[in-house]
Order: C-alpha cells, then sequence, then structure tokens
C-alpha cells in the first residue's frame, strides 16, 4: 500500500502521461498509475470511486491504439482522483 504522498505524485505523472504524446515512457506510468489505484485500500467516498474510474479509463489506452474518446475518458478520470486526492 503506497502513501497518499506517493498516490498523489504518480497521479501528476499520469496527467502529464496523458497530455503528452502516448510514447513508451508514458504508457508505463499509465501502467503503473493503473495499478496503483487498484492496489490501494477501497474506503468509501470519492477517493475510492476516482480510483475505480481509472481502474477502468486506463487499459483501453495502453493497449493498444486508443481512440480520442478512450484518451478523454483517461483525462477526465486523471482529474478526478487529482481532485479527490486533494490536488
Amino acid at each position: 500500500m503506497a502513501s497518499t504522498e506517493e498516490e498523489l505524485a504518480l497521479a501528476k505523472q499520469a496527467k502529464a502521461a496523458i497530455e503528452g504524446k502516448l510514447t513508451t515512457e508514458a504508457i508505463e506510468v499509465l501502467r503503473k498509475a493503473y495499478r496503483m489505484a487498484a492496489m490501494q485500500p477501497a474506503f468509501a467516498g470519492a477517493v475510492r470511486d476516482a480510483r475505480h474510474n481509472v481502474g477502468l479509463a486506463l487499459p483501453p489506452v495502453t493497449g493498444g491504439q486508443p481512440n480520442q474518446e478512450e484518451i478523454d475518458n483517461a483525462k477526465l478520470a486523471i482529474d478526478d482522483w487529482l481532485e479527490a486526492l486533494g490536488s
């Protein structure tokens, strides 16, 4: 289990990755963010919901040739995750 600070740092890295060109390095950051969101404890509330949404939104982006809608969904999920974490 990661600390909130570690989770927030990775969420910020994911935001930068999804907003840039989806390079191999960016995809790896997004995969790490997916794993982070999926492995954190599922307490009730906005953070849990945001983690869940990141877990749903990132696999289509990291698994191949995402379309613009999938990228936009991932951006929204990451923004919500950052907001829920207090950024």
